[in-house]
């Protein structure tokens, strides 16, 4: 229960363990993957201090796999109506040494990503 709705928070960027146990109450997505347990933010800091490389590196595969399935993209986004005309291009494929670079560049903006809160004081602050 709690690695899902670390994912789900990460994935949706809320970082600080007092917000993820506010969500729980408050949000539905949240207290579907939450299975009707509120833990305390206290108990959310601990699970994540506690397992944060294990975190990391299933994050990093949860991404992949939603990428590869064509669910999400990192990166900015930005809304606008403008029509463009499509066309499949060679070199916009990706090969074997392009996904080994962007696998490094994803774990790589993961790290940033898990680095916003450290273990040692997520629970201090939020």
């Amino acid at each position: 229960m709690m690695v899902k709705v670390l994912l789900y928070a990460y994935a949706s960027g809320v970082f600080s363990s007092r917000k993820i146990a506010r969500k729980l109450h408050e949000d539905v997505a949240f207290r579907v993957l939450g299975a009707g347990n509120f833990p305390k933010h206290r108990t959310i800091c601990d699970f994540r201090a506690l397992h944060l490389d294990e975190l990391s590196a299933l994050f990093v595969q949860v991404v992949k796999l939603a990428r590869e399935y064509g669910l999400v993209k990192l990166g900015t986004v930005a809304v606008d109506g403008t029509k463009v005309k499509a066309s499949a291009s060679r070199r916009k494929a990706m090969s074997y040494r392009r996904m080994v670079d962007t696998e490094a560049e994803l774990k790589e903006q993961i790290a940033q990503l898990m680095g916003t809160c450290p273990a040692d004081r997520c629970c201090r602050t939020g």
